[in-house]
């Protein structure tokens, strides 16, 4: 199990450098900055302000001095208040009534254990273990680089002269390195050490085409790549203007909620296969005691994902988001097997033979 002593990464409030307590509202916060958050946005009719410069240093000492500048600090940092649910205090006060009538009424009996199941609406929190999974998840993510070398991938390619962009050669370069820059994050992971050579080998041929083209997709939409010309053009190039139009509709359908999309891109990663399957195809095949292995870690990764999407938005807002990211999946894959042509695939063959030899040597 990752945690935060083997991992060396700290659970650290962005808002006060307290310890934090997971990620609330899309931002790494400690109990007090989320409570405080979530008050003062839901007391939206009380209008705040700052009494020396309206720069105020917010740390753990000072965060209840200045409440102006601290809400403006959750705010730059990207405290997502759609995310908070609702509930008047009127309501709050009516229910806590509602429950001490119960309480009085039924203090002699026995009261009935509730079931925990997804079924029942069920929102446990999170274990200690799951919340330093979710930040060591995110941080691999971001520690891979992979966002910033993007944006400077393209810039370089918007550089070349117009001819040369429009070679199929340079249109290949930047393609390589979309698909490649999956395998960094997921090296990042003590679970994919923790295997057997023979295993990972088997989880990049399963499963880097589908997860690598699920990062493609995501890091399309974040550096705005379809937004600039030379992008649109080496894609055109590379697998024809059909699939300009298709990427549009991926990018636009993926949940905006980049946490979640980092999360099932290493859950993908580690699936026994998420590969078209070949009934005739006995290469990389898993044994049983390394496909129970990545089961085993897939389990972890979805239980975790689960109990965060009920902490963040409920068990019906958990379930929609959910259905919207399978669809994205589901139609990523069929792109994936549309869009294939020649180039494409001697592209993604050559990357995992690189990789899996890569991983031989390092063995």
């Amino acid at each position: 199990m990752v945690t935060k002593r083997t991992s060396g990464l700290p659970l650290i409030c962005l808002v006060c450098d307290d310890i934090a307590r997971g990620i609330n509202y899309d931002v790494m916060t400690c109990m007090s900055c989320k409570i405080f958050f979530r008050r003062h946005v839901l007391k939206s009719d009380i209008k705040l302000q700052c009494q020396f410069d309206n720069n105020c240093k917010i740390t753990k000492r000072t965060r209840n001095i200045c409440s102006a500048c601290r809400l403006k600090k959750c705010f730059l940092l990207g405290m997502n208040q759609q995310l908070i649910r609702h509930w008047s205090y009127n309501q709050l006060k009516l229910k806590h009534s509602q429950l001490l009538k119960i309480k009085n009424k039924n203090e002699n009996q026995l009261p009935k254990p509730l079931p925990l199941s997804l079924l029942n609406n069920d929102r446990s929190n999170l274990t200690n273990n799951e919340w330093n999974l979710l930040s060591n998840i995110i941080h691999a993510y971001d520690e891979a680089n992979i966002i910033p070398q993007m944006k400077y991938c393209l810039i370089q390619q918007s550089s070349l002269p117009p001819k040369l962009r429009s070679k199929l050669s340079e249109a290949t370069v930047i393609f390589r390195a979309l698909l490649s820059s999956l395998q960094p994050f997921v090296e990042r992971s003590l679970y994919f050490h923790n295997l057997s050579n023979d295993t990972r080998q088997a989880l990049v041929q399963n499963n880097f085409e589908i997860a690598g083209t699920l990062n493609s997709v995501f890091i399309i939409r974040e550096i705005n790549a379809l937004d600039n010309m030379t992008f649109v053009a080496s894609c055109a190039t590379f697998y024809g203007d059909k699939v300009v139009k298709q990427s549009f509709h991926l990018t636009s359908q993926l949940e905006s909620n980049g946490i979640l999309v980092k999360i099932i891109i290493l859950i993908l990663a580690f699936s026994t296969n998420t590969s078209i399957v070949n009934p005739y195809y006995s290469e990389n095949i898993m044994s049983i005691s390394s496909a129970l292995t990545v089961f085993h870690i897939e389990s972890i990764l979805v239980t975790m994902f689960w109990k965060y999407l009920n902490y963040q938005y409920g068990y019906r807002g958990a379930v929609r988001c959910l259905n919207s990211l399978i669809r994205s999946i589901l139609d990523i894959l069929y792109s994936a097997n549309e869009m294939r042509n020649e180039q494409h695939d001697n592209m993604v063959d050559t990357v995992v033979e690189e990789i899996k030899h890569s991983l031989t040597i390092e063995n």
